[in-house]
């Protein structure tokens, strides 16, 4: 098994190997022993344009739980996690303005580093929210990258701001891992709550004008020219599933079929199937993930009824809209709309 480009496969960035080799040496493991059955190298993993490919960092996690004998590495990762080793992107969050401006920058730019993942930043409730869409559905990956993300993210916002003690609600939606509950002590300014129908981290707004401690506008925006450079260069090779979601989200028919959009990228169905489940997702996730968040949008406004949400979704009638927004939320839109963050 050997690590490839960028270019050839969207997988996880070689450094966030490294980084769990930081985390396994603690229990007096070295890198031949993590990383040897896997053909890896060190100075491998540490070029910028090294990924892992998906299914072998699953293995590699696998094998990390394993040798240690725990049962999540998510908190240590993200205790270890430090903003430079996103690169660029670190650089531009920590010398942002304030908090509100690194979020925006986090949300702008982490699919330079994370395509897999997306990050949604709104101040539209009582609280401000940062809600995680994570497309790999592989199993332990998923919960050790988002636990570890969500920690991290923790950590980092101590490192910005210089206080510990900034509170928040914690959504995971997965159920609590064996032996969390040691970790959810370490963190009592936390609520933690799992079995959620999303992933997301509320917090009072009041958070959002803190000035970040080394914030300098000139290299920010250093930061930002080349952030933006990347990004304009990914746009020539994006991951399918985000090509797949544009077309959904942008056309003017929100239930597209799969050969409708099949036809717009010029290939067969059976093509964009077996496209989308290699990049561990599927036309239907994408377009429940599309619809959700166009029937969140209309359900904020007054001036949309649920009859008209349920025809706009492409829904023959408004039960149907509400059995599948209740498949997505787990709440009925009605329960929704009174109050988004119950």
């Amino acid at each position: 098994m050997k690590v490839v480009s960028a270019r050839q496969d969207q997988g996880i960035p070689g450094v966030y190997g490294l980084l769990l080799l930081d985390i396994v040496s603690r229990w007096g493991y070295s890198a031949e022993t993590l990383f040897s059955p896997f053909n890896f190298t060190n100075e491998q993993l540490a070029e910028p344009e090294c990924r892992i490919p998906t299914p072998i960092a699953n293995e590699l996690v696998k094998h990390a739980l394993k040798i240690t004998g725990e049962s999540t590495l998510g908190y240590q990762l993200g205790a270890q996690m430090r903003i430079s080793i996103h690169g660029f992107i670190g650089y531009a969050i920590m010398t942002a303005h304030d908090i509100t401006e690194a979020l925006v920058l986090a949300n702008r730019f982490i699919q330079l580093r994370m395509p897999f993942l997306q990050l949604y930043f709104s101040t539209f409730g009582e609280k401000a929210t940062l809600q995680l869409q994570c497309d790999i559905d592989i199993e332990p990956l998923r919960t050790e990258i988002v636990t570890g993300l969500t920690f991290g993210i923790m950590t980092m916002a101590k490192a910005l701001t210089g206080i510990d003690n900034l509170e928040s609600d914690i959504d995971f939606d997965f159920p609590k891992p064996d032996g969390f509950d040691k970790y959810i002590a370490l963190c009592p300014q936390h609520n933690f709550r799992f079995d959620q129908p999303h992933l997301l981290a509320s917090f009072d707004k009041k958070y959002l004008g803190m000035k970040i401690i080394n914030a300098d506008p000139i290299s920010s925006q250093i930061a930002i020219n080349q952030c933006e450079a990347e990004l304009s260069a990914l746009g020539e090779r994006r991951r399918l599933a985000m090509r797949v979601r544009d077309i959904l989200t942008h056309s003017e028919q929100h239930y597209l079929s799969i050969e409708n959009v099949a036809d717009r990228l010029h290939m067969s169905d059976r093509t964009l199937k077996r496209q989308l489940a290699a990049e561990g997702t599927s036309f239907s996730t994408l377009v429940d993930e599309v619809r959700y968040r166009h029937a969140t949008s209309l359900l904020s406004r007054t001036d949309y009824s649920l009859e008209q949400i349920a025809d706009e979704l492409g829904y023959s009638d408004v039960a149907n809209f509400s059995r599948a927004f209740k498949r997505w939320s787990g709440r009925s839109p009605s329960s929704w709309r009174k109050d988004p963050y119950l």
